[in-house]
């Protein structure tokens, strides 16, 4: 099992080798793409960002701690009650030492939800994904922690709210 997440200072900018920058990169696009397969529930394309024995810390309100297998079992029923998310993931801060990395990342995480009366209620999450990667190959993540910022919105549960095995855009 992974050790848990440490915080990831910021790196003044420097002068990147061709071989760090690549990796920066790459570790950069499997952020977005995180966000992107959260927002489409396409989980088992997440299995490509994710070593198996990966923690992942959901480290908010009715969040949860678990290796990556049992989280990607959870996820579909956590997120069922949204019609919609976004995950705007920004400002990732990239920190390499040899196969291993460091990165911190913004979430500006919208959830809209339909509710029983026919109103939508938007959940606002502002946190901090704090991730620690390995490379085998090409750069994974080895433990995750999401840290809660701000909440603006309320999440709604049980008969208040519609669910949604897919998103569906207004």
């Amino acid at each position: 099992m992974s050790q848990p997440v440490t915080q990831c200072k910021p790196v003044a900018p420097h002068a990147f080798s061709p071989e760090e920058a690549a990796a920066v990169i790459e570790i950069q696009q499997k952020i977005y793409y995180y966000g992107w397969c959260i927002d489409h529930r396409d989980f088992a394309a997440l299995d490509e960002l994710f070593l198996p024995d990966a923690i992942v810390h959901y480290d908010v309100v009715d969040g949860t701690r678990a290796p990556w297998q049992e989280m990607r079992e959870w996820l579909p029923a956590g997120l069922e009650i949204f019609r919609v998310t976004q995950h705007n993931m920004s400002n990732p801060m990239v920190e390499l030492d040899g196969e291993q990395a460091r990165s911190r990342t913004y979430g500006h995480l919208i959830h809209m939800q339909d509710r029983s009366d026919g109103e939508v209620s938007i959940m606002r999450h502002h946190s901090i994904y704090h991730d620690e990667w390995r490379k085998q190959g090409e750069w994974k993540i080895a433990a995750r922690t999401l840290t809660n910022l701000y909440v603006d919105g309320p999440v709604l549960r049980g008969g208040d709210v519609a669910t949604y095995r897919e998103p569906m855009p207004y």
